[in-house]
C-alpha cells in the first residue's frame, strides 16, 4: 500500500517532535533527581563550621535539617579549607573580621546572617564581598520578598512576615556586585539576601536580617531552616535553575498527547 506523501511528512515531523520532548524530559527529571537529593549531600565537602555570637537559631535550624557541623564558637576562624562551608550568625559586632577572599576563590563557602552596625567594622567587612550601604541599619519592617527562585531561595516563600518583627532587623542594603544575584527584599524594597560565586566553585551567602538571635518556633521552621537549606545546597551545586513542577506536567501532557495522537492516527 502506497503512503499517501503528506501523510509521511507529518509522521516525520511528529517523530522529530516526539524526540525533542523525550529529550526534554529526561533533561528535567535529572534535573529534578539532583534537586530531590541534593538536601541529604549537605556533608560532601570537607567540613561544615558554625560560629558567631548569635548562632542558637541557626544551630536549631542545622539540628532540623539533620546536618552534622562544628561549633567554633563566636569568633570567626582565622582560615578556611577549600572544601569548607562556613555558616556565621551574628547579632552585634564580631570584631576582629577575617578576610575570606582567598578561602572563596580557592572554593569556601560562606554563609552568613544577620550582622551589626558597629561603626562600620561589619558593612565594611561584608563590602569585601558584595557592595553595600554600610551602616544603613536597625530599620524593622513587614516581610521578606523573595526576588528569584533557585537553588538558594526554592525552599522559601515567596513572602513571609515573620511572627517576631525583630528577626526583620538588616544591617545594610546590598548593591549590584560582579558574579552576584540578589535574592530577596525587605517590604522597604532594599535587597537584604544576596549570593556572590567565585572561581573554584566558592560562594558567599548573606542574609542582612536577625535570624539568628530572633524568631519564635514558627519563624525557624517557616524562615530560618527553609533559607539554610537553600543556601546550603546552593554552596553544594551553585545557583542551577530550579525546574517549575508546572513545566514537567505540561512535558507529560505533551508526550501524552502525542502518543493518543499516534493511537488515532493507527
Amino acid at each position: 500500500m502506497r503512503l499517501n506523501p503528506n501523510q509521511a511528512k507529518v509522521d516525520k515531523l511528529m517523530n522529530i517532535e516526539r524526540l525533542v520532548i523525550s529529550n526534554s524530559v529526561l533533561k528535567a527529571l535529572t534535573c529534578a533527581a539532583v534537586i530531590g537529593s541534593s538536601a541529604l549531600s549537605f556533608e560532601a565537602k570537607a567540613s561544615l563550621i558554625l560560629a558567631g555570637n548569635s548562632t542558637a537559631n541557626v544551630a536549631t535550624a542545622l539540628t532540623q535539617l539533620g546536618v552534622s557541623y562544628t561549633n567554633a564558637g563566636s569568633s570567626m576562624p582565622g582560615s578556611l579549607s577549600a572544601g569548607d562551608t562556613l555558616i556565621l550568625s551574628y547579632g552585634g559586632g564580631g570584631a576582629p573580621y577575617v578576610n575570606y577572599t582567598s578561602a572563596l576563590n580557592a572554593g569556601a563557602d560562606i554563609i552568613v546572617f544577620g550582622g551589626s552596625c558597629d561603626g562600620g567594622g561589619f558593612s565594611n567587612w561584608v563590602g569585601l564581598y558584595i557592595n553595600n550601604t554600610g551602616n544603613d541599619c536597625w530599620h524593622t519592617d513587614g516581610k521578606w520578598n523573595r526576588l528569584v527562585t533557585n537553588n538558594a531561595t526554592q525552599f522559601m516563600p515567596a513572602t513571609y512576615a515573620p511572627e517576631a518583627n525583630p528577626v526583620t532587623y538588616h544591617m545594610t542594603h546590598l548593591l549590584a556586585t560582579t558574579n552576584t544575584v540578589m535574592l530577596g527584599t525587605n517590604d522597604e524594597v532594599n535587597n537584604i539576601a544576596a549570593f556572590r560565586s567565585y572561581t573554584n566553585g566558592g560562594s558567599f551567602n548573606y542574609l542582612a536580617m536577625d535570624a539568628g538571635p530572633y524568631g519564635t518556633a514558627t519563624d525557624i521552621t517557616s524562615f530560618t531552616t527553609p533559607y539554610l537549606r537553600g543556601a546550603l545546597q546552593a554552596a553544594q551545586f551553585g545557583l542551577t535553575t530550579v525546574p517549575e513542577p508546572g513545566s514537567l506536567a505540561l512535558v507529560g501532557l505533551a508526550l501524552a498527547g502525542l502518543a493518543l495522537g499516534r493511537r488515532v492516527q493507527r
